[in-house]
């Protein structure tokens, strides 16, 4: 399978990711705590420069330890660890320092039952989903900074239900657009629709998702996982 085609969108969800970071003046250094081994170096590709990982290990306490005092601005750690698991980790790290901005990665097929609690992770998604390039790492990313939970669609599928939005089949259009950072023509154009009308149900998209702007919509619809960046 030919996957040159995807590299463009690799590097744009990097650009995306990295101004996101860059605008909230949070730190870039980033710890990594995963169960096994193998898993550590596909993930790191994940990350538009390596050399911002200031941690990789294994287990919690070497990671505890290691950030004593400054903190990094992010934790990516496994939902199994050596020793004890990410749930807890992330958990005692958050107390220490609740600036970082955390995100659990599920490993297994099972999903343990503390998804559904877990208020103080920032962002849960699934190993395979980073792996199969869904850019869910840069969608986590930009919703934390925005200072939203994110879960992904897979997690969300599993969790939750976006039912209750009662969203129609246009608004799923106009919200796609938004993460494609369409202006209203862009938009009229595409959905062969006048610019009017766009506003009109863009302001009914803000509506139904509780939006208090576009950009709040995006992270929105990026957390309950309806829409993707750089699709």
């Amino acid at each position: 399978m030919d996957l040159t085609d995807k590299i463009s969108i690799l590097i744009e969800r990097r650009k995306v990711m990295r101004k996101a970071i860059i605008t909230s003046g949070l730190d870039l250094s980033v710890a990594l705590a995963f169960g096994k081994e193998s898993s550590l170096l596909p993930l790191v590709y994940c990350f538009a420069n390596p050399s911002l990982i200031h941690y990789i290990g294994t287990d919690a306490q070497s990671c505890l330890d290691a950030f004593t005092t400054k903190a990094p601005g992010f934790l990516v750690c496994s939902d199994e660890l050596v020793g004890g698991d990410g749930f807890t980790l992330i958990e005692t790290f958050k107390t220490k320092h609740p600036r970082t901005k955390t995100f659990l990665v599920c490993t297994g097929l099972q999903i343990d039952a503390r998804v559904h609690t877990a208020d103080w992770i920032d962002g849960i998604f699934y190993l395979q989903e980073a792996l199969e390039g869904k850019g869910v790492l840069q969608e986590a990313v930009i919703a934390a900074v925005g200072g939203h939970r994110y879960r992904s669609k897979q997690i969300r599928s599993q969790t939750e239900t976006t039912s209750a939005l009662q969203l129609k089949e246009r608004d799923y259009q106009i919200l796609d657009c938004l993460a494609d950072g369409m202006s209203n023509r862009e938009i009229s154009a595409k959905l062969h629709i006048s610019e009017e009308t766009t506003k009109t149900y863009t302001k009914r998209l803000l509506g139904n998702l509780g939006a208090r702007n576009r950009l709040h919509a995006l992270i929105l619809g990026l957390r309950f996982g309806i829409t993707s960046i750089a699709q």
